[in-house]
């Protein structure tokens, strides 16, 4: 749920924190969201499965992103590469900050989507 996925951002009021969890549509080319804290807000950002390649990337794929073996693997590139954040509820496309994953939420009194 939403609530569950804000909490622990929420809680830990640190710019990079980060959490990883099911996309409730079920597709199959996007399996996770990608939730990240930054100055306030929570972006959620898609991770899509490519079958051709059998690999994750991050975002709507309409720009070039890098692609990655595992969800694991592109979480520990994000820790030192940043991530361009774009909010989702703008009219129109504007650049976001620029964000590095950072902290992980405490989850030892809740469930997660995805081991990491």
């Amino acid at each position: 749920s939403m609530r569950w996925c804000r909490s622990p951002q929420k809680n830990s009021q640190y710019d990079g924190s980060f959490l990883v969890r099911g996309d409730g549509n079920k597709a199959s080319n996007e399996p996770y969201v990608l939730s990240v804290y930054y100055g306030g807000k929570v972006y959620n950002i898609k991770i899509r499965y490519l079958e051709d390649t059998q690999q994750y990337s991050l975002g709507s794929g309409l720009r070039r992103s890098d692609k990655f073996n595992s969800v694991k693997d592109m979480v520990e590139f994000h820790k030192n590469s940043p991530i361009i954040l774009v909010d989702g509820r703008e009219q129109k496309y504007t650049r976001g900050p620029y964000c590095y994953l950072t902290h992980p939420p405490n989850l030892h009194r809740q469930k997660a989507s995805l081991s990491l």
